[in-house]
C-alpha cells in the first residue's frame, strides 16, 4: 500500500492536525486531495524522512527494515514498536493478516538515505528517544543534567552537543523542550534541590497541556533523581515494567505455576499490575479485574498473591518518585497502620472475605464495608512472616480514591475532608 492510498482514510480535520506536527505550512486552504499530496511530498523528503526514521529505536528501525522487503507477522515483543511506527504514518497492519508493512513510497525513499551517516544518525537519537520515554514516564520534569546521565551511558558526547541533538529532533516525537529555570517562574531556586539546573528544565509539554506542572512539581517535593541503568531503560521501553525486578519475577513465577496461566497472560498481568501502582490503584482492582476474567483463587492462593502484590507495588517505579521506587525511598515511622484492602466487587468481596482471618493475623486489615480513607504502603522485606516496615503514603487531591472507585481522591472519599 501507498502512503498516499492510506491517508485517504483520515478525515480533512485530522490531515490538518498531522501537517501542523509535520509542521507543513500553508495547508488550511486546502482540499483533502491537494492536502494529502503536500503532505507526502513533505513527508517523503529525504530532509523530513532522514529527520524522523532516524528517531527510531534499534527495535523499531529493526522492525521497520524487515517489514520495508515484505509484510512482517509481529511478535510479542514487537507490538508496541509496531504500534509506534504506525503511529508515525510510516507503515500499517494490513488486513486480513495483520501482518506490518511499510508504505511502499516511504520504502522506496528510505532506500536513497540509508548510508552509514544516517545509521550513525539513528544510533544516536534512537537512544535519546528511550531516555525520553523513561523521562516522561517517571520524571516528567528534570535537568537537562540528569537526562545526560542517562544517555552518555550509552553515548559519548559533551552536553552541549546532546543539546544540539535534542533541538534537532522533532517536536512530536519528543514530546518535550527544554526551559530556562527564568521561564518557568523559578528564578532563585536554590542550587541543592535536585532541580536546580544551570542549563535548563526538560518538561515533557503534556504537563503544560493537562495544568499539572505545579501539581507534579509539589509531589516530587525534594526527591532525588534515580538513574536507571542502559538495561533498566531498555527493559521498560520495550515491555513496559521491569520485568527482571524479583519481585516481578516471583509474580510472573506464581501467575504461571499456581494459577498456571500461558507465559504471555502472566506477561501482560505483571503488565497490568505495574501499571495499576503506577497510577496509585489499589490491590483490590486487579483482583476484581482477575476475577471479571474468570480467574480463580482458593484462599491460600489469594493470601499469597495479596503478598505478592504488595512487594511488586513497593518495587515498581514512579514519577511522584522520580523514578524510585517507594523501597527505595523508604521511611520508616515509630507508629502506623497497615494497608486496607478494599474489595470493589462482589466476587473479590467473597475472596477477601474467606482470607480475612489470614489476613487479620499478618496485621492486614480488610474494610469490606469500603470505609478506609487512607492508605499506607507496606513492605515486607524479610518475608510475609517477619516484621513489618510501614511508610506513609500521602493521598494528594487529584490522586485516584484508594477505595477502588477510579474517581479522583477529592471527588470522592476526600470531598468533605
Amino acid at each position: 500500500m501507498l502512503l498516499r492510498e492510506y491517508l485517504t482514510e483520515y478525515t480533512r480535520e485530522e490531515l490538518l492536525n498531522q501537517a501542523r506536527s509535520f509542521e507543513i505550512r500553508k495547508c488550511s486552504r486546502l482540499r483533502k486531495a491537494d492536502l494529502i499530496d503536500r503532505i507526502v511530498d513533505s513527508f517523503c523528503t529525504e530532509e523530513m524522512l532522514r529527520n524522523r526514521l532516524a528517531c527510531l529505536t534499534k527495535e523499531q528501525m529493526d522492525l521497520f527494515r524487515k517489514a520495508c522487503i515484505s509484510p512482517t507477522a509481529v511478535s510479542m515483543n514487537e507490538v508496541v514498536d509496531a504500534i509506534q511506527l504506525y503511529r508515525h504514518w510510516i507503515g500499517c497492519f494490513e488486513a486480513p493478516i495483520d501482518k506490518f508493512c511499510v508504505f511502499e513510497d516511504v520504502a522506496a525513499a528510505f532506500s536513497k538515505i540509508d548510508d552509514e551517516t544516517f545509521r550513525l544518525d539513528q544510533y544516536r537519537k534512537g537512544w535519546m528517544v528511550k531516555c525520553i520515554q523513561f523521562f516522561i514516564q517517571y520524571y516528567g520534569m528534570a535537568p537537562i543534567e540528569v537526562v545526560y546521565e542517562m544517555y552518555r551511558q550509552k553515548v559519548k558526547c559533551s552536553i552541549d552537543e546532546m543539546i544540539e541533538m535534542l533541538w534537532e529532533m522533532p517536536i512530536d516525537i519528543v514530546e518535550s523542550c527544554l526551559f530556562t529555570m527564568d521561564k518557568l517562574g523559578m528564578k532563585g531556586w536554590p542550587k541543592e534541590d535536585p532541580l536546580y539546573s544551570e542549563k535548563g528544565i526538560f518538561v515533557n509539554l503534556q504537563l503544560f497541556e493537562d495544568e499539572e506542572f505545579d501539581y507534579l512539581l509539589r509531589q516530587q517535593m525534594d526527591k532525588d533523581f534515580y538513574i536507571p541503568s542502559v538495561q533498566q531503560i531498555d527493559e521498560i521501553c520495550r515491555i513496559g515494567y521491569e520485568a527482571s525486578s524479583l519481585e516481578y519475577k516471583k509474580l510472573e513465577s506464581f501467575l504461571i505455576k499456581k494459577l498456571r496461566l500461558p507465559y504471555e497472560q502472566a506477561v501482560t498481568w505483571c503488565l497490568q499490575i505495574w501499571v495499576n501502582s503506577y497510577e496509585g490503584e489499589s490491590p483490590s482492582e486487579v483482583i476484581n479485574k482477575m476475577t471479571e476474567m474468570n480467574i480463580k483463587f482458593d484462599g491460600k492462593l489469594i493470601n499469597e498473591f495479596l503478598g505478592l502484590l504488595m512487594m511488586a507495588h513497593n518495587n515498581t517505579r514512579m514519577k511522584e518518585n522520580r523514578g524510585h521506587t517507594p523501597n527505595e525511598l523508604t521511611i520508616v515511622l515509630p507508629v502506623g497502620k497497615m494497608p486496607t484492602i478494599v474489595p470493589a466487587s462482589s466476587h473479590a468481596a467473597v475472596m477477601l472475605k474467606k482470607a480475612a482471618p489470614q489476613l487479620q493475623a499478618m496485621g492486614v486489615p480488610v474494610d469490606l464495608n469500603g470505609n478506609a480513607h487512607t492508605i499506607q504502603t507496606t513492605m515486607f522485606p524479610n518475608g510475609l512472616n517477619e516484621e513489618p516496615i510501614r511508610v506513609e503514603k500521602k493521598i494528594y487531591p487529584n490522586d485516584p480514591c484508594p477505595c477502588g472507585s477510579g474517581k479522583k481522591y477529592k471527588k470522592c472519599c476526600g470531598k468533605n475532608k
